[in-house]
């Protein structure tokens, strides 16, 4: 009976370790995110509840090449539709290989310690599901990665107070179609109506090239063109309210110009940050005091959310910027009053590399 229990167990420990694995190599390898961290913290918890005692009994009752279970293959196994639902299925794999371990512990009091410590990582795990699994980290996570991991990503703003162009809409789709991991639509002055009609445009463009469309400031806006971000600045709504307005699943980025600000918006619920003035940038009306790379450094240590570096940068110092390892940098004149906005694109996502 004693080989019965062991070899549940090693099953057991196959299953969580396995689950967890591929949820770690997720957030480390695709996203560059830190709950990576977190995840392999959980692992060595196992580790360390697995004495070599145990984890030797586990291994000579294995009897992997006569299990039943492996000739078990569904149609849900067969496909998965999403990095979803892959990390879905082995989340619930690991918190149900715990429970196992949990239950079947009790068996024998020499394992009471285990079964203790197994609850405990239990219900670590369904925390952990919560923070993986939420659509709106998960989104930001994939959209920040992007295409190149040794690269920050280009998010443009298109203000058109600094567009010197002469067809901002054909611009707009050059620019999406020379590609650009994030659009933000910002209009300080003019009309309701005119923002609205022109964020519908932009809006439908960058469906065509699948880029996360961002609004500026209007929860409103945001709302009636379902745009994929809201972004607020300092002086605009609290966080906590615009998410009454916007729901749960749309993401909500917040502009920071120090590093107190910083934290309080990580505090307050942002999902992404923006940072600077990097340098001294005329977009801005009454721009704050530049922070420079090495407030960029220090906020980007303390803080474990995207960034989105933004003031001031341009071609001549995008590749200090992105030395600092900064998710994403932000220009705006840079591409909107260049000649050729497409190839400008061109031109800065190959600066942009680490």
């Amino acid at each position: 009976m004693q080989d019965r229990l062991y070899r549940v167990l090693d099953v057991n420990f196959n299953r969580l370790r396995e689950g967890l694995r591929v949820v770690e190599e997720y957030c480390r390898l695709v996203c560059d995110d830190g709950l990576a961290l977190q995840v392999k913290g959980l692992r060595h918890d196992l580790r360390l509840l697995l004495d070599d005692k145990l984890a030797l009994a586990c291994l000579e009752a294995r009897q992997a090449e006569t299990d039943v279970g492996r000739q078990s293959f569904t149609d849900t196994e067969a496909c998965r539709e999403d990095w979803q639902a892959i990390l879905q299925a082995n989340l619930k794999r690991a918190q149900e290989a715990a429970r196992v371990i949990e239950e079947c512990a009790k068996l024998d009091d020499t394992y009471a310690k285990l079964s203790q410590g197994i609850k405990g990582l239990r219900f670590a795990l369904y925390e952990l599901e919560k923070k993986v699994l939420n659509r709106r980290s998960t989104l930001i996570r994939e959209w920040f990665a992007g295409g190149d991991e040794k690269a920050a990503t280009l998010y443009l703003v298109v203000d058109e107070e600094f567009y010197t162009g002469s067809d901002l809409l054909a611009d707009v789709q050059a620019i999406l179609k020379a590609g650009i991991g994030f659009l933000q639509w910002r209009q300080k002055r003019g009309s309701d109506d005119y923002f609205l009609k022109q964020a519908l445009k932009i809006r439908a463009l960058c469906l065509e090239f699948k880029t996360p469309f961002v609004v500026n400031d209007r929860p409103d806006i945001a709302i009636l063109t379902d745009a994929d971000i809201l972004h607020l600045g300092q002086d605009d709504l609290p966080i906590a309210a615009a998410r009454c307005l916007v729901g749960e699943q749309m993401p909500i980025g917040r502009s920071t110009h120090s590093l107190e600000q910083a934290l309080k918006a990580v505090a307050d619920g942002a999902d992404y940050l923006g940072f600077g003035p990097i340098y001294t940038t005329p977009s801005k009306r009454k721009p704050d005091p530049e922070v420079g790379l090495a407030g960029l450094r220090e906020m980007l240590a303390q803080v474990s959310l995207p960034v989105v570096a933004i003031g001031g940068l341009n071609e001549t110092n995008v590749v200090s910027a992105a030395a600092t390892k900064v998710p994403a940098v932000a220009v705006i004149r840079s591409i909107l009053q260049s000649e050729n906005p497409a190839a400008q694109v061109a031109t800065l996502k190959d600066l942009l590399h680490y």
